[in-house]
């Protein structure tokens, strides 16, 4: 059910702020530069020149026999600092902070070459493909265009190596490309090129926690893709817990506790997501699919529990069925006619007839077109004596099944008669006749019933009508004899 959420910019919300301007707080501070070679020995004698990159202001020095230069009573600010000294390459350092009150320690180390090579800032034209990577190479960053970032960048790096701006956001490219170890060195160096800038600080602090986040969440999301939803939602929780606020996770722990099948759980996460973020419609939706998939996975529980019902019924063990068929019923947010039928059979294996009255109505409430709850409950009311409850009852049956009432009325009382249930056949007779006058069949068996019962008055009519609409050879020939019988009896006798 659904797919994780990718979550990006671990690293950009604390360092996309090129270009803004730095407030530092006013006053002097010191700046000591230590320059050596490659063997890491001092350098004495290099020409070192400070230049502010806010103001006009430039200051030279020369380092000692320990390869040291201070410069003092510097004014807090941003500054650039190059090196040379006879046969070695040129260094130059930007932007380099200095802080009131602080003193900034930076070493120089020098390769053997040329003093006279030109550095990109002294060339117009490296100056402005310099300065064109580097706008490229931020806007790609702030676009999540990694690989993109990291080349322009890298290609600024080798015109210009002592630019930490552009290092430091080398490193964040490599990083957000997860080049972890790669992308750490990078912004390490740009924290010993200019110790002072906050920034670079900051991000390499907390470098290994958005590392552990990232980590986290790769993991969280092979194993949803593993299928393996509790490793999912462990790393998933250990995410969420580094990162409270962040709505996406909730979004994937949630998806994560819905595939497993823990929907409360998951209900409860993304409910959360939704309150911090109501306008994300696809959380919205998320929590639409578990709700459903919930429905669905306790009718399939319920289905289940309903089948051991049923086994349990058809075993005769009423009372274990019973309980089936309530656990069932509770689990399903809607009554379902099917299920109270069910209990009804149960209640009336147990001999409890008023709760399987009861019952077979509420089934039949909940699905009056089902003809099979009317005939339990008429028969149920038959075998109650509750004739006149019954023939209603049947009468619902045999008009949603589309059958003619009277014609399965009449063979009710056919078959009570065989049950030597006479009274009440005669009782069904009269219903037929109230739904069909002209049911010839029930004139003649209430005539002969009546005949039989002393009300020679009402046989006497019965018959007659019988004659008169009676199909039935033998029924006519029979009625034709009682009512001269009849007439015989009526007679005076002669003395």
């Amino acid at each position: 059910m659904g797919k994780t959420r990718t979550i990006a910019g671990f690293v950009l919300s604390l360092c996309l702020a090129w270009g803004a301007s730095r407030a530092l707080a006013q006053g002097a501070g010191t700046l000591v530069i230590t320059c050596v070679d490659s063997a890491g020995q001092p350098l004495k004698d290099v020409t070192l020149t400070v230049m502010s990159l806010q103001v006009q202001k430039v200051l030279e020095a020369k380092s000692d026999k320990e390869g040291r230069a201070v410069f003092k009573k510097l004014d807090s600010g941003v500054y650039r600092v190059i090196g040379r000294r006879k046969g070695y390459d040129p260094i130059a350092r930007e932007p380099l902070t200095v802080v009131a009150e602080k003193e900034t320690a930076v070493t120089l180390h020098f390769q053997t070459g040329e003093m006279t090579k030109k550095l990109y800032f002294e060339d117009p034209a490296l100056i402005q493909q310099a300065n064109q990577l580097l706008q490229e190479g931020f806007q790609a960053l702030q676009q999540q265009r990694f690989s993109e970032a990291a080349e322009k960048l890298e290609r600024l790096l080798q015109i210009a190596p002592g630019n930490t701006e552009a290092r430091f956001f080398y490193g964040v490219a490599l990083a957000q490309q997860r080049k972890w170890d790669e992308g750490e060195k990078q912004i390490r160096l740009a924290v010993e090129m200019n110790p002072n800038e906050s920034r670079y600080r900051e991000v390499m602090e907390r470098l290994p926690e958005f590392r552990k986040r990232d980590e986290l969440h790769e993991a969280g999301q092979q194993a949803m893709q593993n299928r393996d939803f509790k490793t999912a939602i462990a790393k998933f929780s250990e995410l969420l817990a580094l990162q409270p606020e962040n709505t996406d996770v909730r979004y994937n722990l949630a998806l994560a506790y819905a595939n497993d099948g823990q929907y409360d759980k998951a209900i409860e996460i993304i409910d959360e997501a939704i309150r911090q973020r109501p306008q994300e419609a696809e959380y919205q939706r998320l929590k639409s699919q578990i709700l459903e998939h919930k429905e669905y996975a306790t009718i399939q529980k319920a289905n289940e529990i309903l089948a051991e019902g049923d086994q349990l019924l058809r075993d005769g063990k009423y009372q274990e069925a019973l309980q089936k068929y309530e656990t069932a019923r509770q689990m399903i947010a809607r009554e379902e006619p099917s299920i109270w039928f069910a209990m009804g059979r149960c209640y009336v294996g147990l001999q409890q007839m008023d709760k399987a009255i009861a019952a077979y109505r509420k089934a039949i409430e909940l699905n009056p077109r089902k003809p099979e709850y009317h005939q339990a409950l008429a028969l149920l009311y038959l075998n109650e004596g509750r004739l006149a409850d019954a023939i209603h009852a049947y009468t619902e049956a045999y008009t949603q099944l589309g059958e003619p009432v009277d014609e399965r009325l009449f063979e009710l009382g056919q078959r009570l008669i065989q049950e030597n249930k006479l009274d009440m056949a005669a009782q069904v007779f009269e219903r037929v006749l109230e739904l069909n006058p002209n049911h010839a069949e029930s004139y003649y068996e209430l005539g002969v019933y009546n005949f039989y019962n002393a009300d020679k008055g009402r046989a006497r009519a019965l018959l007659t009508k019988y004659v008169e609409l009676g199909k039935d050879p033998k029924h006519l020939e029979d009625a034709k004899n009682i009512l001269a019988v009849m007439e015989r009896q009526a007679r005076p006798r002669r003395r």
